[in-house]
């Protein structure tokens, strides 16, 4: 900031700018400077962490910068399986060296289909969290939607999860399914998250995910 006036004040007693202590008249380029420097105070905003554009296997995010987000925002694009299988996560606390094994999840969905039927699918213990289910091989079988990440690096809490996902199931029908999932495993603290199709997350053909951390959430 090389500007002998900035937000107002000139001379040497510049008021010192943080996040949560912004002080004076800020033009575009200012805000835009201060924000670059991580500075300027916003609340909510999305942060792209990562892209991953795969063609088979899984889809490990090992970045979350969890001790930053205390909430995650990841968002699936086109996601295809190898067989007629769900779509789901696992976690990891060791940067994703290895995921969790056993079955510590559970999981509240409900999932509604385009013929009308609506049925709910639960669990007090999966080997991951459940997003969606019945989609297949057929090109057109895709599904799409969102998830909510919810305390990752918190050492004190479970990790929890709420998702939303649209989908052509293997009937060739348009569903939708939606609800929660929560990870009771030890230790709670989790810094990797593996994407994958069925209870073991082992065999998706393509996908693009994105992963964002939500500032100040």
């Amino acid at each position: 900031m090389s500007k002998s006036n900035k937000y107002g004040y000139s001379g040497v007693d510049i008021p010192t700018q943080a996040f949560q202590a912004n002080v004076g008249k800020f033009d575009p380029a200012e805000i835009n400077e201060l924000v670059q420097e991580d500075k300027w105070t916003q609340y909510g905003q999305l942060e792209l962490i990562e892209t991953q554009t795969i063609s088979s296997a899984t889809a490990d995010f090992t970045t979350l910068q969890e001790t930053t987000y205390n909430v995650h925002f990841f968002t699936f694009t086109d996601v295809h399986v190898g067989s007629q299988t769900e779509f789901g996560y696992k976690v990891s606390n060791d940067g994703g060296t290895s995921f969790n094994t056993g079955t510590p999840f559970q999981f509240a969905n409900n999932r509604i289909v385009s013929d009308g039927a609506n049925a709910s699918r639960k669990s007090t213990g999966q080997a991951s969290g459940r997003l969606c289910g019945d989609i297949d091989t057929g090109a057109h079988s895709l599904a799409n939607g969102y998830l909510y990440l919810y305390n990752a690096g918190d050492s004190t809490k479970h990790t929890m999860s709420t998702s939303h996902m649209v989908f052509e199931d293997f009937q060739d029908l348009g569903a939708m399914e939606f609800g929660s999932q929560m990870y009771e495993g030890t230790p709670k603290f989790n810094n990797a998250i593996r994407f994958g199709a069925g209870t073991g997350t082992t065999a998706l053909t393509s996908a693009t995910i994105s992963c964002y951390g939500i500032r100040y959430a």
